[in-house]
């Protein structure tokens, strides 16, 4: 299998920052609206639905301030990956219990399983380390966030 590559899977215009201080479904449903509005053929609703329904199995808030929800959803043509910021961290029911202030929402097509879970670990590989997140969290807008997470992927030739 060729290595993957996160830059395949970002967009600029996906960089959300300074998402209000919201609550866990709020702040859900101004992802999955965002998403629609920025991504042609992508349904809020259906997309929403979605992300509930996977929190409501287990959060996707893994700890350190960042969560990974994640959805898979019919007629989607590509698999993007949503960078999401905060102005303050929020509860998220996060495996430590502490507050959330990034966000990598996955979103794939229906049928791309093997993608979606490649493309998810290739994403927590680069970000898992705490220096990177502090790197991340250090950004002064969307465009630097974007251009910090490209050359971190860059450096994991792995």
């Amino acid at each position: 299998m060729p290595m993957l590559r996160l830059a395949d899977y970002l967009q600029e215009n996906l960089v959300l920052w300074d998402l209000p201080f919201l609550d866990k479904p709020t702040l859900l449903t101004a992802l999955a609206t965002e998403v629609a509005v920025r991504l042609p053929g992508v349904d809020a609703e259906a997309l929403l639905a979605r992300l509930l329904a996977r929190e409501e199995q287990q959060s996707t808030g893994v700890g350190g301030g960042l969560a990974l929800p994640h959805a898979m959803l019919p007629g989607l043509e590509k698999t993007v990956v949503v960078v999401g910021r905060t102005r303050e961290g929020l509860d998220f029911a996060a495996l430590d219990s502490g507050p959330v202030d990034i966000f990598f929402l996955l979103i794939s097509a229906q049928d791309a399983h093997t993608e979606h879970l490649r493309v998810l670990a290739r994403l927590v590989r680069i970000i898992a380390p705490e220096e990177t997140l502090e790197k991340l969290r250090s950004a002064t807008g969307p465009e630097e966030l974007f251009q910090m997470l490209l050359e971190e992927d860059a450096r994991h030739v792995y």
